[in-house]
C-alpha cells in the first residue's frame, strides 16, 4: 500500500502541492472502507479465563447436583415420611449446595483482576476489558509496529562522515545530550567546533525548530530536520534562533519529493553561501571538490566513488543517509521564483562536498530490555512495520529480535504476502520474525495465521488502518499518545507511553494474576468441598449427633473467611522465575488435575480435623450421655442444646483455622511454604490473618452472636486441638507438595485421564476456532512433512524439500504448491515448492479498483491487462467453510 505512490487515499491530509486525480473508489471500496468493513466483520477473541470460568461452573453444578440428591435421600431416609420432614431433608441438600458452591469466588477473581488493571494504569498500560488481564500471561507473541513503540520516532542523527572518517554522535532522541566520538575516543573542543563550521549548513537550510517544553524537548516540522537541529546542539550551539539569525537566508528551494533536496542561500557577513543537504545520488553529481583533513579551508580532489561506497555502507545498516555540500553563490543569482533547475542545470559542477549524515529513528533503550526479558520468558516479538525491509533488519537487530550476525534475515515484505494464500502464511509466520512494507491487510492475516498455528498473540497499533488486526488479536494493544480513537477503541489494552517495555510489564501481570487465580482456586475448592463434604459425611456415617455445621456457619465462611484469604492470595507478589519459564499453553485449565487432587487430598484432611474435633468435643462434654448417643442414629434437623453448641464452636473454629493454615501452603504453589518468605513478603496474609482471627473470636464469646451462628464458647484445651490440627494440616500439604509432583501426580493422571474420558460432552472443553483451525492447518499440510494425503498419493518428502532447499540459495519453509496462488504457482521453477525471499516486481495502476477480485473470474484468452502486468491477484476463497470440512480435504485439482 506504501507503494502506490499515485494514489490519494480518502480520510488523509494534504501536506503540500496541489493536483488533479480520477476517483477510483468510495465507500468500501476506498482504504478507510475496506478497514471499515474489516473491523466490522471480525470477531474478538473469548479469553481463556471465560472459558475456563465456564467449565468451571459446569463441573462444580453437575458435582453439587449428585453430592445434593444424595443428601437428600440420605436425609428423607433418615427423618422419616411427611411433608414436614420432606422439607427438612431438601433444607439438607441446600445447606451441601451452599457449603460447596464458592459463593465468593466470583467476588475475589473480579478484585483481583481490578487490582491487577490498577496496577497495570499506575504503570501506563490501560486495561479496557477486564478479563484480558489474564490473557496477557499467556502471550506467546508479541507482534509490534515499529516507529513510535520500539523506536522513540524521534530521528537521531547517529554519525557524520567526512573525507577523514567516521564520528559517532551518543545520544537518543531529541534532548541534545551527547558527545562526539571518533573511534571511542571523545573529540576536544576545537575539533567539535570544526566540525560544526563545515556542517552549519544543517542548522541553516533547515525550516523546522527545537525548543525546550516544560517536560521534555518539543519539535516543530520535519522529524529529520529536527534531527539535524539537535546534533548542532551536541555540536555546541545554545540558541538555535541566534545562530540562524547570524546568517539570515536571502533565497531558498524548498525540499520536494521530486528533486529530493533543499537548497538555501545565507548571507555570510559580506559573503554569500549557498547549502544543500538532500539525497546523496542527486548531491555528489554536483560535486566539484570535497573538503579535507575536516577543516572548511582546505579542499581537494573530488573522490565520487569514496562517498557512494560510504553512503552504501550506512545505507546497509538501515541509515538514513543526507549529503551536505556548500558553495558560494553570488547574490545576483537570487530570485524569489528560484527552482531545481539552479542545481540539476548548472553548467557545470560547483558545489563542494561537505560530508554525509546517517539518521535513524534509534531503539528505546527500554525496549531492548523488553525484548530480551520477552525472549526470555519464551515469548517471540515480531516486526510488522510499513518502512523498508533494509531499515526494518536494521532495527531489529539492535533490538535483538534477529540475530546481528545474521547475514541474509527472513523478511517478507507486504507484496510478497498478497501472493500467498492462507496456507502458505501458515507455513511461513513462525518462521519470520521481520515484515516490511505491510499494509492492514497483511497484518489481519498474520494475526490469524498465528491463531491457526496455537500461538496467543499480541498486536500493537496506533492508526485507523490498525483496528482490523488489533480487533482481531488475543490482545489488541493501541497507543495512548500517537493512537487514534478508532484504534484504542478496538483495542483491548492502551499504552499510555507508546512503549514497548510497557507490554512486556503487564505480561509480567497477566501470569502473576493467573497464577494468583490457580492459587485462589487452588485454596477455595477444597475448603468448599471440605465444608460440604462434612455436612454430607455426617449423614452417611452414623454419628453421636447432629451436622458439625450449620448453613449459616458455611455462608459465613465462604462469603467473609474464604474471601478474606481469596483477597490475600491476590495480592501475592510474582515468583522469581515468573520471567524465565514459557508461556503457558493457550489450553491449560485453570481447574487443572492438581486442583482436583487438592479437593480429594486437602479436602479428607479437613474433614477428618472438624468431625474429630466436633466428636472429641461431644465425647469429653459434662453433658455427655454414653446411654443416650448409644443409639446410633444419623445426623438429623440441627438440635440446640449448650454441648452441641460447643461442639459446632469448636467444629466451626477448626474449620477457619485449617482453611488459614491451608492459605499458607498455597502462598507457593512450587515451592516449599517453609521458607522465610512467608514472612517477609505479602504483608496482607498476616493482616487477614489477623482480621480472620479475630471474627473468628468474636463470633464464638459474644452472647446472642454466637447464639446466631449456632456455636458457644470453647475452652482452652479445645483451642489446643485446633492449632494442632491445623499445624498438622499445614505440615501435610507440604510433605505431599515436596513428593506429590514426582511419586503420586504420574499415578494420579490416568486415573483422572480416565474420568475426564466417560465425563459428558457438556463437562468437556470445547474446542476454540483457533485450535480448529490449527487441526485444519496440520492435516492439509501433510504433504510438506512428508506425511501421506488422500488426494496427494505422491507427496514430497521432507527429505526431497530439504534436498531442493540445499539447491537453491533463497528457498525457506516448503510450501505445497495447492497453498500458492496461481501466479505464484506459476512464476516458480517446476522444482521448487517454496517461496522465494526476493519480492516479486509490483506495478501500480490507477483507474482500477479492487484487482483482487479478478482472481474469482474465468477470463480464457480475454483476461484484462492488469493480469499482464504483474499486479498481485489474491487467490480467491474457494473452501469457505474450513472448519466444517473436518478431516476431508481438497486436492489441488479440486481447489483449482
Amino acid at each position: 500500500l506504501g507503494d502506490r505512490k499515485c494514489l490519494a487515499f480518502s480520510a488523509t491530509m494534504v501536506m503540500q502541492g496541489q493536483g488533479k486525480g480520477v476517483v477510483i473508489g468510495t465507500g468500501d471500496l476506498a482504504e478507510i472502507g475496506k478497514i471499515s468493513t474489516m473491523v466490522g466483520q471480525t470477531d474478538s477473541m473469548k479469553t481463556n479465563l471465560m472459558v475456563q470460568l465456564e467449565i468451571f461452573g459446569r463441573w462444580i453444578s453437575f458435582f453439587v447436583l449428585v453430592i445434593g440428591s444424595i443428601t437428600f435421600i440420605i436425609a428423607y431416609d433418615a427423618v422419616g415420611v411427611g411433608e414436614e420432614d420432606l422439607g427438612t431433608a431438601f433444607k439438607s441438600a441446600v445447606s451441601i449446595a451452599v457449603a460447596i458452591i464458592p459463593e465468593g469466588l466470583p467476588a475475589v477473581v473480579t478484585i483481583s483482576l481490578a487490582l491487577a488493571m490498577q496496577l497495570l494504569a499506575k504503570n501506563n498500560a490501560i486495561i479496557r476489558q477486564l478479563p484480558a488481564v489474564e490473557t496477557l500471561g499467556s502471550v506467546s507473541v508479541i507482534c509490534s509496529d515499529k516507529t513510535g513503540t520500539l523506536t522513540k520516532n524521534e530521528m537521531t542523527v547517529q554519525a557524520i562522515q567526512t573525507s577523514e572518517g567516521q564520528v559517532d554522535i551518543e545520544g537518543v532522541g531529541y534532548e541534545p545530550v551527547g558527545r562526539l566520538t571518533k573511534g571511542g575516543n571523545g573529540l576536544s573542543g576545537a575539533q567539535t567546533k570544526g566540525l560544526l563550521d563545515m556542517f552549519e549548513g544543517c542548522i541553516l537550510c533547515n525550516d523546522s525548530g527545537l525548543r525546550k517544553g516544560e517536560k521534555q524537548w518539543e519539535p516543530t516540522g520535519y522529524p529529520t530536520e529536527v534531527s539535524m537541529l539537535t546534533m548542532g546542539m551536541k555540536m555546541g550551539i545554545t540558541n538555535l534562533r541566534e545562530y540562524q539569525e547570524q546568517k539570515p537566508r536571502i533565497a531558498a528551494v524548498p525540499f520536494a519529493s521530486e528533486h529530493k533536496f533543499m537548497f538555501c542561500v545565507h548571507s555570510h557577513g559580506s559573503q554569500t553561501f549557498a547549502h544543500v543537504k538532500g539525497a546523496p545520488d542527486r548531491i555528489l553529481p554536483r560535486c566539484k571538490d570535497q573538503v579535507i583533513n575536516d577543516n572548511l579551508a582546505n579542499t581537494g580532489t573530488f573522490n565520487q566513488k569514496y562517498w557512494e561506497d560510504e553512503a552504501s555502507r550506512l545505507s546497509a545498516k538501515g541509515l538514513r543517509v543526507l549529503a551536505v555540500a556548500r558553495a558560494p553563490y553570488s547574490k545576483g543569482q537570487c530570485s524569489d521564483n528560484m527552482t531545481a533547475d539552479v542545481l540539476f542545470k548548472a553548467p557545470e559542477p560547483f558545489l563542494t562536498m561537505i560530508g554525509l549524515v546517517a539518521i535513524l529513528d534509534p531503539p528505546r533503550p527500554e525496549a531492548i530490555e523488553g525484548v530480551r526479558v520477552a525472549k526470555g520468558a519464551g515469548i517471540v516479538v515480531k516486526m510488522i512495520t510499513g518502512d523498508h525491509p533494509q531499515t526494518a533488519c536494521a532495527i531489529a537487530k539492535m533490538l535483538g529480535i534477529i540475530n546481528e550476525h545474521e547475514t541474509d534475515p527472513r523478511v517478507y515484505t507486504g507484496p510478497q504476502l498478497d501472493e500467498m494464500n492462507d496456507d502458505a502464511l501458515d507455513c511461513i509466520v513462525l518462521d519470520c520474525n521481520v515484515y516490511a512494507r505491510a499494509s492492514p491487510e497483511n497484518k489481519i492475516r498474520i494475526v490469524k495465521a498465528l491463531q491457526r498455528r496455537g500461538q496467543i498473540s499480541s498486536m500493537t497499533g496506533d492508526g485507523v488502518n490498525d483496528a482490523p488486526a488489533l480487533k482481531a488479536a488475543n490482545i489488541g494493544v493501541a497507543m495512548g499518545i500517537t493512537g487514534t480513537d478508532v484504534s484504542k477503541e478496538a483495542a483491548k489494552m492502551v499504552l499510555a507511553d507508546d512503549n514497548f517495555a510497557t507490554i512486556v510489564t503487564a505480561v509480567r501481570e497477566g501470569r502473576r494474576v493467573w497464577d494468583n487465580l490457580v492459587k485462589i482456586l487452588m485454596y477455595n475448592m477444597p475448603v468448599n468441598f471440605a465444608q460440604g463434604l462434612s455436612v454430607f459425611f455426617s449423614y452417611v456415617v452414623p454419628l453421636d449427633a447432629k451436622p458439625p455445621l450449620t448453613a449459616i456457619q458455611v455462608l459465613y465462611v465462604n462469603m467473609v473467611t474464604s474471601v478474606t484469604m481469596g483477597m490475600m492470595l491476590a495480592m501475592e507478589p510474582a515468583e522469581d522465575t515468573i520471567m524465565t519459564r514459557p508461556p503457558r499453553k493457550s489450553t491449560k485449565r485453570l481447574f487443572g488435575k492438581q486442583v482436583m487432587w487438592h479437593c480429594i487430598f486437602v479436602s479428607a484432611i479437613i474433614v477428618v480435623a472438624v468431625i474429630g474435633c466436633f466428636q472429641w468435643s461431644l465425647v469429653t462434654h459434662p453433658d455427655y450421655d454414653p446411654k443416650y448417643e448409644a443409639s446410633g442414629r444419623r445426623a438429623g434437623p440441627a438440635e440446640r442444646s449448650t454441648r452441641i453448641d460447643a461442639a459446632r464452636g469448636e467444629a466451626f473454629n477448626m474449620l477457619v483455622f485449617a482453611e488459614m493454615a491451608y492459605a499458607l501452603n498455597c502462598r507457593f504453589l512450587k515451592e516449599t511454604s517453609i521458607t522465610t518468605k512467608l514472612f517477609t513478603q505479602n504483608k496482607w496474609c498476616w493482616v487477614s490473618i489477623f482480621i480472620a482471627t479475630t471474627l473468628q473470636i468474636f463470633l464464638t464469646y459474644t452472647p446472642e452472636v454466637n447464639s446466631f451462628f449456632y456455636n458457644g464458647p470453647i475452652e482452652g484445651i479445645a483451642w489446643a486441638r485446633i492449632l494442632g490440627f491445623s499445624v498438622v494440616v499445614f505440615l501435610l500439604v507440604e510433605f505431599e507438595k515436596a513428593i506429590g509432583p514426582k511419586y503420586l501426580m504420574p499415578l494420579i493422571r490416568p486415573v483422572f485421564r480416565a474420568i475426564s474420558s466417560v465425563m459428558p460432552s457438556f463437562l468437556r472443553a470445547k474446542r476454540t476456532e483457533s485450535e480448529m483451525q490449527n487441526i485444519h492447518f496440520i492435516a492439509t499440510s501433510a504433504a510438506s512433512t512428508g506425511m501421506s494425503h488422500p488426494h496427494r498419493p505422491h507427496g514430497h518428502t521432507a527429505h526431497d524439500h530439504s534436498r531442493r532447499a540445499s539447491n537453491r540459495h533463497h528457498c525457506l519453509s516448503p510450501i505445497p504448491a495447492h497453498a500458492m496462488s496461481p501466479r505464484s504457482a506459476a512464476m516458480e521453477p517446476a522444482d521448487s515448492k517454496c517461496i522465494s525471499q526476493k519480492p516479486k516486481p509490483y506495478t501500480p495502476v490507477i483507474g482500477l479498483a479492487r484487482l483482487e477480485s479478478l482472481g474469482s473470474l474465468d477470463f480464457g484468452s480475454n483476461a484484462p491487462p492488469a493480469l499482464e502486468i504483474g499486479l498481485p491477484v489474491r487467490e480467491p476463497e474457494t473452501w469457505a467453510n474450513r472448519e466444517e470440512a473436518g478431516a476431508e480435504h481438497r486436492g489441488p485439482e479440486e481447489r483449482a
